[in-house]
């Protein structure tokens, strides 16, 4: 929503608009909230965990996909990785030709369930609140593309500090892939069937992802290993 604002003793040419978080000049909300009993019922693909009394541990379900990859990117700083992820996966999404992503935590828990006093985190947090997302929120986030590259970056910060408990993944209007970003700002990315797995590998020559060769991230960032900001999880 556009708001416009005077600021008093100025002249009229000091009249400028203020554009509320995730909405455009028409008012449309850019980030859609789902309820997670909805989001489950329409997209069936999406991972999900329970935890189990019995076993005392999760139980896991995750669908059946043709080919898994983690993509990278090149970057001198984390800061500057997710900026690119942000902007990549949004010139994949429309490569693939969908105008949003869907997003959703694979357990039954708050998005702000946890409070977090490291500076990026709490403006990530921030930044959910002011998109409307409730304290007891737990279902999913519908990005449209025009946002997408500033979710990406704010979500982010949130796994990479743990200031969001669920492993977050998203998902296309049509489950033809799955996405996660891992706290070390690459994207764990999996496709569902042979013919998005054809495109998947033409269109990512468009994007400046790189495939890596290993099968395990790390903080290519840090020389001690260890991430700033992080929190245990308890």
């Amino acid at each position: 929503m556009w708001r416009f604002i005077v600021l008093r003793g100025l002249p009229l040419a000091f009249l400028y608009l203020y554009k509320s978080p995730g909405k455009t000049a028409g008012g449309l909300n850019m980030i859609v909230k789902i309820t997670r009993e909805e989001v489950i019922d329409k997209y069936p693909s999406f991972p999900l965990r329970e935890w189990n009394e019995k076993e005392e541990e999760y139980s896991e379900h995750f669908p059946k996909t043709y080919a898994s990859y983690i993509l990278t990117l090149l970057s001198k700083s984390y800061r500057g990785q997710i900026k690119l992820l942000g902007t990549e996966l949004t010139t994949l999404t429309k490569d693939f030709g969908f105008d949003k992503l869907i997003f959703l935590g694979d357990i039954d828990t708050a998005w702000l369930r946890r409070e977090h006093d490291f500076k990026p985190a709490k403006e990530a947090l921030q930044y959910l609140i002011n998109n409307k997302v409730g304290k007891r929120f737990n279902g999913a986030l519908q990005v449209d593309i025009t946002v997408l590259p500033t979710f990406i970056v704010q979500l982010s910060w949130l796994v990479r500090t743990n200031a969001v408990l669920p492993y977050v993944y998203f998902i296309d209007p049509e489950q033809s892939f799955i996405g996660t970003i891992c706290q070390y700002g690459n994207l764990h990315f999996s496709t569902m069937n042979e013919a998005t797995d054809i495109r998947f590998k033409n269109t990512i020559s468009k994007t400046k992802f790189e495939f890596m060769t290993e099968s395990i991230c790390y903080n290519k960032f840090s020389k001690s290993g260890s991430t700033k900001g992080r929190q245990i999880a308890l």
